[in-house]
């Protein structure tokens, strides 16, 4: 009797409905439509998204190591500063005055050293001319000994010959006597200007006046390195960035003394550099030199830098990593300490290409295949993506796969009707 009620109720919804036939059946509804796209080989660029800070490319301490007071600052915190450009300042009129004492020194050791030098010159002079002197005389009276022994061999010949008297041969052996000793005295007056000669200066490392003379050089030369150390301790008085960058911090006053102090910390930030902590797993595939695009919270801008290291651990036992990216900064929009991500460019991935919609869920292990009508199950092996598509193993091309399977609404072994584009 219900069973009677409930057809009769429905013939009557049908009736109602437009009609009921008795004995036709129904129509099923069609298979629902379904998005696809084939599976091709393809090629993808990978990127890796992380997040860090933005820090300088260094820090520079300045300290002065003289033993003065700070007489000047001219600069002060949030300055920008040039290579050269003068800090600050400190009194050296103690070092002024005993670099003037030392320059005066080294003008009398120098005016000592000449006189000496041009003394030996001369002195050199006259023992050079005594000496050609000594060889002249010496000349002349050897040639006067030799025509006078000439002389008294042919007096003696006549004599003997009866030629000639006595007389004349015994002064002729007087004058030969006398021209011997003028050789004599000739030879030794030599002896005696080349010995001077000697002593005052002739040959290697002799004489006195040389020994002198070298002393002096000496004396010159150590006044001439205690002017030089003074200079250069005077002209470190004068406190200069080594480098363009910011001044981050100064701690100097005048009137201090700060020796051994950092006085001043410059921040180079023309270049910057983005610091990205990083898992094991993210930094597996980050190269060095690398392309990243870093932006900042609040920045519509998108900088280009370059991954310049791969940091390891930061401590021991740890598995995070720091990826180090540099960035030019010469517009001076990054500042240290802003949060910076970056997006770096991974190696290029090559293999069968699908879109990530295209994943049964967010493990990317399994993708929707439709074949004859049906859907089905086919297990991949995730490999990369870009963000849009990824590569997986495991996939013919040309596999007609599911393009969207959560817009979808499929299951597996479902029937559906084939839309590819």
């Amino acid at each position: 009797m219900e069973r009677s009620l409930v057809v009769a109720a429905a013939c009557l919804s049908l009736l109602v409905a437009g009609g009921c036939s008795a004995g036709k059946p129904v129509a099923s509804a069609p298979p629902p439509n379904v998005e696809t796209i084939v599976a091709t080989n393809g090629t993808i660029t990978p990127a890796l998204q992380i997040a860090g800070v933005i820090v300088p490319y260094r820090q520079i301490g300045v300290a002065a190591d003289l033993t003065e007071p700070l007489m000047e600052v001219d600069v002060q915190e949030g300055d920008y500063v040039h290579a050269g450009q003068v800090l600050g300042r400190l009194l050296v009129d103690d070092l002024e005055a005993q670099l003037a004492s030392a320059e005066h020194i080294l003008a009398e050791d120098k005016a000592r050293y000449f006189q000496i030098a041009y003394q030996v010159r001369a002195t050199n002079a006259l023992d050079q001319s005594a000496i050609a002197s000594a060889r002249a005389v010496l000349h002349q009276d050897e040639v006067n000994l030799a025509g006078a022994l000439v002389d008294l061999n042919r007096y003696v010949a006549l004599v003997n010959q009866g030629y000639l008297a006595q007389q004349t041969a015994d002064e002729q052996r007087t004058t030969v006597a006398s021209d011997q000793s003028a050789v004599v005295a000739a030879r030794a007056a030599l002896n005696q200007a080349l010995a001077n000669a000697e002593a005052n200066g002739v040959g290697t490392n002799a004489g006195v006046q040389l020994q002198e003379l070298a002393a002096d050089r000496e004396a010159v030369n150590s006044a001439e390195a205690s002017v030089v150390q003074l200079q250069r301790q005077i002209a470190r008085a004068v406190i200069v960035a080594p480098a363009e960058g910011i001044i981050d911090a100064v701690n100097a006053n005048p009137g201090e003394y700060p020796t051994q102090r950092q006085l001043f910390t410059i921040e180079q930030n023309a270049t910057v550099y983005a610091v990205l902590p990083a898992s094991t797993l993210q930094v597996t595939d980050v190269r060095q030199g690398a392309s990243a695009t870093i932006t900042v919270p609040n920045r519509s801008e998108r900088l280009v830098g370059r991954v310049v290291a791969v940091l390891d651990q930061v401590a021991p036992g740890t598995t995070t990593f720091t990826v180090k990216v540099q960035v030019d900064n010469r517009n001076g929009k990054l500042h240290a300490g802003m949060p910076a991500t970056a997006t770096v460019n991974l190696p290029s991935v090559s293999g069968v290409k699908v879109p990530l919609t295209a994943f049964v869920d967010d493990t990317h292990r399994s993708v929707y295949s439709v074949s004859g009508g049906t859907v089905h199950t086919l297990d991949v092996t995730y490999l990369n993506s870009d963000g849009t598509n990824a590569i997986v193993r495991g996939l013919r091309p040309g596999t007609v796969i599911v393009k969207d399977v959560e817009s979808s609404t499929v299951a597996d072994g479902d029937t559906v009707a084939v839309i590819t584009k």
